[in-house]
C-alpha cells in the first residue's frame, strides 16, 4: 500500500521541518523600556531539537527503500526520535526565565532587582509548542509506518540479483545477465 508509506514520509518531513523552524525561531522576548526588543532563540534553550529534526528528516529519507526489517526498526526509532523532541522542547521552556534573564544582563550590564526595572515587557512565542508538535508528528509517522510496512511494496527484484555473492553487478554480467533490467 503506497499511501500508508507516502503519509509515514511525508509526517516524518513535515515534522523535521517543523522541529528545524522551531529551533531557529526566538522562543522568548524582552522589550526593555529604552525601546530595545531582546529575544532568546530557540537554539540557545533546545539546542539538540535540530540535531534531533536532522535526524527525522534522514530517517525518512531512507525509510521508502528500507526492507521490511528495517522498516519496522526505522518505525520504532521515529516513535522514539518523536518522543525524545517532543519532550526536549518542552522541557527546554523552564530554561526560558533564565535565558531572558541572561540575555538583558548582556544588553544593560544589570542583573538582580535593577535589570526589572529595565525590563518593559516579557513574551513567549508558540515555538516550544511547535517543537513538541513536531515530535508528535514523527511519533504518529513511526506509527503508521509500524503498522503498514508490510504492506509497503518490495524492494525490487533487480537489487535482490545484486545480492548474491560479492553483491557487485559484476558477477550478474559475468552470469550472463543484464544487471539493468
Amino acid at each position: 500500500m503506497r499511501r500508508g508509506r507516502l503519509v509515514a514520509v511525508l509526517a516524518l518531513l513535515a515534522a523535521g521541518a517543523l522541529g528545524l523552524l522551531a529551533a531557529t525561531q526566538p522562543w522568548a522576548s524582552a522589550a526593555l523600556v529604552d525601546g530595545r526588543e531582546l529575544a532568546v532563540p530557540g537554539q540557545d534553550l533546545a539546542g539538540g531539537l535540530s540535531i534531533l529534526s536532522l535526524a527525522i528528516v534522514a530517517l525518512a529519507l531512507v525509510l521508502p527503500i528500507s526492507s521490511l526489517a528495517w522498516r519496522f526498526a526505522l518505525g520504532v526509532l521515529a516513535v522514539l526520535l518523536g518522543a525524545l523532541t517532543a519532550v526536549h522542547a518542552l522541557a527546554s521552556r523552564a530554561g526560558i526565565p533564565a535565558a531572558v534573564e541572561a540575555v538583558v544582563a548582556d544588553a544593560t550590564g544589570l542583573a538582580g532587582t535593577a535589570q526589572a526595572a529595565e525590563i518593559a515587557s516579557l513574551a513567549e512565542g508558540p515555538w516550544p509548542i511547535v517543537g513538541a508538535a513536531a515530535g508528535l508528528a514523527a511519533i504518529a509517522g513511526g506509527l503508521v509506518a509500524l503498522v503498514t510496512a508490510r504492506r509497503w511494496p518490495e524492494r525490487a527484484r533487480r537489487a535482490e540479483r545484486y545480492e548474491r555473492g560479492t553483491g557487485l553487478a559484476w558477477d550478474v554480467m559475468d552470469d550472463g545477465e543484464d544487471p539493468t533490467r
